[in-house]
């Protein structure tokens, strides 16, 4: 960035722009080697596995080493490992499962169909992380367990979660899917949990398109779960021997993957550490360039947390040190300079609303004649007082995305951070945004 666009008059006021061309992600989600195995196993004839051996079975061994479980079990998306874990777990109505305010809707609607009810839990305004005190606060006699959310690839305080869900004897669940590759205290996500849900949807570290990966020590859980959605499996495959007399057949859902969907994944896993390592160095750069930025911050990290995913980068916007303007405006500025920033969309939910307990499913939406226990869990939900969250509803207007930059010049990304400077101090001495 030249001297003139970092200190020089907002583009959007007609200065020179901070940013030059974007660069092109040389990194693929789809390699040729990617293509390969998919074409061999359909040069084979091969666009099923309904046994979940082969490549399946070597999959979810894979994953589970690279966790550190007993157990891998893939499925058909993330939802469906969040559901599974919520159904293993023995949720069902009248029961209660404390879930983060700030969260993709996957975290939490799952509950809904097992008829348990979500209590939102405030976040930890630094890391954007459930917090610990606020989810001990919230728990009941009602309450069936704790899911704790690696929101952007950061790690929770998972010896903190770990020792509430214990001491109340709850079921501790961990919602990974922005998170393959994290560690907390030099333990991987997903292994402190009893399950670790994992998403393996396009856009995510590790894809198969639309694929999920669950993980456990507990075999009674492993067979749980098998049984919800993966007929063919349950004859054999069970760890503990939980239902013997399923004979092969599940309890109505199927939630198997497709192999092509799978061997996509094999070689996203294989090439994971190598993403979360271009992903670190870029996250370093924006938190160096950024350090002294008081209108602008990177969320931060616990010391003991090693992010991992990552998905996107968010950043903390201060309007009041930006001349109050709002974070709209600040977007089409940065926009206006080059930067690709956006508003952050987990505070941005549907056309009408913004966070996800403000949703009209949970707020207004009739389910009175839809089947199932959902409307159940959803009367539950506003007959309960909702818990008040400071934290989250501070952090709605604030939060705004960068995109998971991976293989792109780090020089690019420098620029990025400075422009995003640039903005904040321009704002800072431009309290009206229409004045040009």
């Amino acid at each position: 960035m030249s001297e003139a666009g970092a200190n020089g008059k907002l583009a959007i006021f007609g200065g020179n722009k901070a940013v030059g061309k974007r660069p092109k992600e040389k990194w693929r989600k789809v390699t040729g080697k990617d293509i390969a195995r998919i074409l061999y196993s359909g040069l084979r004839d091969v666009n099923t596995i309904s046994d979940g051996g082969g490549a399946q079975r070597q999959f979810e061994q894979k994953w589970a080493r690279m966790v550190g479980t007993k157990y891998g079990l893939a499925m058909n998306s993330g939802t469906a490992t969040l559901h599974s874990a919520y159904f293993a777990v023995g949720c069902r109505p009248g029961d209660e499962v404390i879930v983060p305010a700030y969260t993709f809707f996957a975290s939490t609607t799952p509950i809904l169909q097992t008829g348990a009810t979500p209590v939102f839990c405030d976040i930890d305004e630094d890391t954007l992380i459930a917090d610990p005190a606020h989810v001990e606060r919230l728990i009941t006699p009602r309450t069936k367990a704790i899911c704790v959310v690696h929101v952007w690839g950061n790690p929770g305080r998972m010896d903190a979660f770990l020792d509430i869900a214990r001491r109340h004897r709850v079921a501790l669940i961990e919602d990974c899917s922005h998170a393959p590759g994290a560690s907390y205290a030099g333990r991987p996500v997903g292994s402190w949990g009893d399950i670790g849900c994992f998403s393996l949807q396009g856009a995510k570290a590790v894809s198969g398109g639309e694929c999920g990966v669950a993980t456990t020590d507990d075999p009674v859980l492993y067979d749980r779960m098998l049984a919800l959605g993966h007929n063919g499996r349950t004859g054999k495959q069970q760890k503990a021997g939980t239902f013997d007399a399923l004979d092969n057949i599940s309890f109505g859902l199927k939630y198997r993957p497709h192999v092509y969907g799978i061997l996509l994944a094999s070689g996203g896993l294989e090439r994971l550490s190598r993403l979360n390592e271009l992903r670190r160095r870029n996250y370093a750069i924006l938190e160096r360039e950024l350090r002294d930025c008081s209108g602008l911050r990177p969320v931060g990290t616990y010391a003991e947390a090693e992010r991992g995913g990552f998905l996107n980068y968010i950043l903390k916007y201060d309007p009041g040190e930006c001349g109050d303007w709002s974070r709209e405006a600040f977007v089409q500025a940065a926009k206006a300079e080059g930067v690709p920033l956006n508003v952050d969309r987990y505070t941005q939910f549907g056309q009408r609303w913004g966070l996800l307990p403000d949703s009209p499913m949970f707020q207004t939406m009739d389910t009175s004649e839809l089947g199932g226990v959902m409307g159940v869990a959803l009367e539950n939900f506003r007959k309960n007082p909702a818990p008040e969250l400071p934290s989250t509803r501070k952090l709605m207007t604030r939060l705004v995305s960068l995109p998971g930059f991976a293989d792109v010049p780090p020089e690019y990304v420098r620029d990025v951070a400075r422009a995003l400077r640039k903005v904040a101090e321009g704002a800072r001495s431009v309290h009206d945004f229409r004045e040009v």
